[in-house]
């Protein structure tokens, strides 16, 4: 299986933190010239307001629960041509499938858009800044302004955290589409975008 210029995502991930926190893994796909896709894209929709819980302990974080959030996002994707999209997926990175769909033995969707939710548990998802990680930051802050460990911990305190989602569309002539058979190379090359998702994190008092 082919993938276009977008799997640049992978080496992105070796990138500092910061320069990932400003921006996606990659940048939204025009397709190339002569490519069967004409526009990939993922964005975030909405303001997500519930937060992802952190446990504390004396000695410090610990841990996310391991509970599935709600991610709620917004796909298109576009076929160049007279070709049509048979196949769209939302995944974590490096992770799997969230979230599968194709057209069966049909000729295809020419265009592609539908806001999605998407459940996913922390460890589903590849993330530029962890809930654990985002809590860990809050603490050094706390600690660097003069509070001690205990008065940190002492109370709930609120934080965010950096997710990436992605999103994936393939498409193929549509005669290819109704035999469902899609062994060319343009009809396995897979288009990629991904968007940067900001979570709402509360870092729990120490038990």
């Amino acid at each position: 299986m082919q993938t276009t210029s977008l799997k640049r995502r992978l080496t992105l991930l070796s990138l500092p933190v910061m320069l990932a926190v400003t921006a996606p893994l990659a940048a939204i796909s025009p397709a190339q010239a002569g490519s069967n896709m004409a526009k990939v894209d993922i964005v975030a929709e909405g303001i997500d307001m519930v937060p992802i819980y952190v446990d504390a302990r004396a000695s410090g974080y610990t841990g996310s629960e391991q509970k599935a959030h709600k991610y709620l996002v917004r796909v298109f994707a576009k076929a160049a041509g007279q070709n049509r999209v048979w196949k769209v997926e939302i995944f974590g990175i490096g992770k799997g499938a969230l979230f599968s769909k194709n057209v069966g033995k049909s000729e295809g969707w020419d265009v592609y858009g539908k806001s999605h939710e998407i459940h996913a548990k922390p460890g589903s998802l590849t993330w530029a800044t962890t809930p654990k990680t985002a809590c860990d930051n809050l603490m050094k802050e706390k600690l660097a302004g003069g509070m001690t460990k205990a008065q940190v911990l002492s109370n709930d305190r609120k934080t965010t955290a950096l997710a990436f989602i992605g999103f994936s569309a393939y498409a193929d002539s549509k005669a290819n589409n109704k035999k469902g058979k899609h062994n060319s190379a343009d009809g396995g090359e897979m288009h990629l975008d991904n968007t940067a998702y900001q979570v709402q994190v509360v870092c729990r008092a120490a038990l």
